[in-house]
């Protein structure tokens, strides 16, 4: 039985020896400091995906813009609508309308209203 005690007391006395403490923390160090570094590579990785989820978004909306404005210039009308926009040219017989603006008439300022001195001048007639 004493030999199990003692078994038992030196395995203690080992493992609350100050060199198996800091062995104990020099290990723990290491295991943090790893667990650290794969933390930030995983929020890269995390941030790097949402932003290529984002630009993968953006082009498939892009795609479907294009696709759509392609579909449209295959038609005729398509096709005019962007020469006239581009060109200003129209079929033959077509008239044009100019709307022209009504000239601006300048409106006379209002009479100016005399101050309280030039009411007392003229009152007295100076």
């Amino acid at each position: 039985m004493r030999a199990k005690e003692k078994k038992r007391n030196a395995w203690f006395k080992l493992v609350l020896s100050k060199l198996s403490v800091i062995i104990l923390f020099a290990i723990l160090i290491v295991v943090v400091q790893g667990t650290w570094s794969v933390y930030k590579k995983a929020r890269f990785a995390n941030e790097n995906r949402q932003q290529a989820e984002a630009q993968s978004q953006e082009l498939a909306e892009r795609t479907e813009a294009l696709t759509v404005e392609l579909d449209r210039l295959q038609t005729d009308r398509g096709r005019e609508e962007v020469l006239r926009q581009q060109f200003d040219v129209g079929h033959e017989g077509e008239h044009l309308i100019v709307l022209v603006d009504a000239p601006h008439q300048e409106v006379p300022p209002a009479p100016k209203q005399p101050t309280l001195w030039e009411r007392f001048k003229s009152f007295f007639s100076l």
